[in-house]
């Protein structure tokens, strides 16, 4: 099991974070907390937990294993940007940890009208 690399996104009345899950292959995904920001982030029972991966895989698109994120904010300040590394194939020989083809990629972050981050590979969001 892994659980790592942990990143906070702020928007709203939410906080948000994002951290690298499940294995180091093309497994490797994302999962999220979040807690409203009013709430005691020391507690435990402030965090509610995404079901799924907010970000896996994406055979069709060639994005292997996704993880190791961060936010910044775009040159303007209006948009919210995740930073991460992925791979561009699926099979890997030997341990994952000493395949050293991981790229960084970035795609522009998304909101759902309830205030939620959507991670979605686009054509032009993930370069």
């Amino acid at each position: 099991m892994v659980n790592e690399g942990p990143s906070i996104l702020k928007s709203g009345e939410y906080i948000f974070l994002v951290y690298s899950a499940s294995d180091t292959g093309a497994n490797y995904c994302m999962g999220m907390l979040y807690a409203h920001s009013d709430s005691d982030l020391l507690d435990p029972r402030s965090w509610s937990k995404s079901r799924h991966p907010v970000l896996a895989t994406d055979r069709e698109k060639g994005i292997y294993g996704p993880g190791h994120n961060s936010f910044t904010k775009s040159e303007d300040g209006t948009k919210d940007i995740m930073l991460f590394h992925a791979r561009q194939y699926e099979n890997i020989a030997g341990d994952p940890l000493f395949d050293p083809n991981r790229h960084t990629l970035m795609m522009e972050v998304q909101w759902s009208d309830d205030g939620m981050p959507v991670f979605a590979y686009q054509e032009q969001g993930c370069e």
